[in-house]
C-alpha cells in the first residue's frame, strides 16, 4: 500500500499516511525482556492525533489483555500478533501483506468478537465476504486466492493464540481451506519475445528484456544486478545472484537476521527469500559482453544496481534504481511497439521456463537456473550441477530467441 511520511511528532516513533487517507502511528515501548531488542506498537486512525493516541494507549498496555482469561478481541489479538510476532521475524513485504489482509478482510467482519468466543462460523463469514462481496459496504467480490491467503493468516494467528493459552482450539483449523482454480498465465512465445527485443530502441531496456527472457530471472533480481555479481565460473561468464531490488515503506522494520542493504529512500537490496534463490546463472558470451559494456558505460559503483532511471522519467527520480512502476510502464510500451498482447512482465519467466522444457533441459537444471526452492526428489538434493551443464540450457534459449 502506498504511503507518504509526515513530520514526526514529539513522543512518537513516526506517523505515516496510508493510501486510504488514514494514518498509522508507531510508538516505541519497553525493550524485549528476553534480548533487549527494540519493540514498538502501531495503530491507525482517521487523523494523526487519533492514530498517535491509540498507539500510545497500546504502548501503555502492551499485552493488550493477552493472558489466559483476558478479554482481548480478535482485532486486538491480530494487531498484537502482527506487531510482536510477525514484524520482528518476517520479510517486510510479508508483514505489509498481512496488515492489509487483516485491515481489509478480518477486522471489519470479526474484529469485535471476543477472541475466546471465536467459532468456525466466524471464519466462514470472513471467507464469504471475500468471495461474495458486501453490498452494504460496497465491497466487491475478490478471488479465491485472496480468501485462501486470508484463511492462512487467520489460521496461523489463531495457532499462536493457542500456544499462548488464550484459546483452547483453532477455529480456522476446523474449516476447509478455500479452493483455488489454477490460473492460466498468458505468455509470449520465443518468437514474440524476439520481436519485442528486436524492436526495443533503448539499450538499457533491451538488455533487461534479454535477461528476463533468456535467464528467467525474477524482476527484483534483474533490477538489482550489481557489477560484483558478474563473475566467471569454470571459465564461463555467469551471474551470481545474491540480491534483489525491493521497495519498502519508509518506517519498515528490518527483522533481525534479515540481510538487506539500504540504498536510500524506499529502495533496498535484500537477499533472495530462499537459499535456492542465491544461485549461479551462466550467461551467453554476447549477453555477458553487452552487460559488461553497459556496466562500464554506466559508471555505477560495483556494489550498486547498474540499471538506473533515465532522463525525463516521469515516475522515478533520475539516477535512482528503477522502481516497479517505471518498469511496467516501459514493458507496456515495448508490447505496444511490437504489436503484442498485454501479458504480465512476470510471464517472461514462464517463457524462459517453457523454452527450457522444450529444449529437454532436466528438471534439476531448470530448478537450479530459476531458483525454485522446492527440491522434490532425493536426486535433486544430492546431485551437483556444474556451470557447463547449465550453460548449455541458457545458450539453447538464447538461440531460440535471438537466432
Amino acid at each position: 500500500m502506498t504511503t507518504t511520511a509526515d513530520r514526526r511528532e514529539k513522543g512518537s516513533g513516526g506517523i505515516t499516511r496510508l493510501a486510504n487517507g488514514k494514518y498509522r502511528a508507531f510508538v516505541e515501548t519497553t525493550p524485549d525482556p528476553g534480548d533487549g531488542s527494540r519493540r514498538r506498537v502501531s495503530a491507525t486512525g482517521r487523523t494523526k492525533s487519533e492514530a498517535l493516541r491509540k498507539a500510545r494507549d497500546k504502548a501503555l498496555r502492551p499485552d493488550m489483555g493477552m493472558t489466559p482469561g483476558g478479554n482481548a478481541t480478535v482485532a486486538e489479538w491480530m494487531d498484537h500478533w502482527v506487531d510482536e510476532v510477525i514484524e520482528p521475524r518476517r520479510a517486510p513485504n510479508t508483514t505489509k501483506s498481512y496488515r492489509t489482509r487483516i485491515r481489509m478482510d478480518i477486522t471489519p467482519v470479526i474484529g469485535a468478537v471476543p477472541l475466546d468466543r471465536l467459532r468456525p462460523s466466524h471464519v466462514r463469514m470472513v471467507e464469504n465476504r471475500i468471495l461474495r462481496g458486501d453490498g452494504r459496504t460496497g465491497t466487491d467480490p475478490r478471488s479465491a486466492a485472496t480468501a485462501r491467503l486470508t484463511h492462512s493468516i487467520l489460521k496461523t494467528a489463531l495457532g499462536d493464540a493457542m500456544a499462548e493459552g488464550l484459546i483452547d482450539r483453532n477455529p480456522a483449523a476446523l474449516t476447509e481451506v478455500p479452493e483455488t482454480e489454477p490460473v492460466e498465465i498468458a505468455i509470449l512465445t520465443t518468437g514474440q519475445a524476439a520481436r519485442l527485443i528486436a524492436l526495443e530502441p533503448d539499450t538499457k531496456w533491451r538488455l533487461i528484456w534479454r535477461l528476463l527472457f533468456i535467464t528467467g530471472m525474477r524482476l527484483g533480481e534483474t533490477l538489482g544486478i550489481t557489477r560484483q555479481e558478474l563473475i566467471r565460473s569454470d571459465g564461463l561468464p555467469c551471474l551470481l545472484v545474491e540480491w534483489q531490488l525491493k521497495e519498502f515503506e519508509k518506517d519498515t522494520v528490518i527483522p533481525a537476521g534479515y540481510r538487506a542493504r539500504h540504498l536510500g529512500g524506499r529502495m533496498w537490496l535484500p537477499r533472495p527469500k530462499t537459499r535456492k534463490g542465491q544461485r549461479l546463472i551462466p550467461l551467453p558470451a554476447d549477453l555477458a559482453a553487452d552487460l559488461e559494456s553497459y556496466m562500464d558505460s554506466a559508471g555505477i559503483p560495483d556494489d550498486q544496481p547498474v540499471f538506473r532511471s533515465g532522463r525525463g522519467n516521469p515516475i522515478c527520480k533520475r539516477g535512482n534504481p528503477i522502481c516497479k512502476d517505471t518498469l511496467h510502464h516501459a514493458w507496456r510500451r515495448a508490447l505496444d511497439r511490437a504489436g503484442l498482447p498485454h501479458v504480465s512482465i512476470h510471464s517472461a519467466r514462464h517463457t524462459a521456463a517453457t523454452a527450457f522444457a522444450r529444449l529437454g533441459v532436466s528438471g534439476l537444471a531448470r530448478q537450479s537456473i530459476l531458483g525454485h526452492a522446492d527440491v522434490g526428489t532425493t536426486n535433486a538434493i544430492y546431485t551437483h550441477v556444474d556451470a557447463g551443464m547449465l550453460a548449455g540450457a541458457i545458450d539453447g534459449v538464447e538461440r531460440l530467441i535471438e537466432g
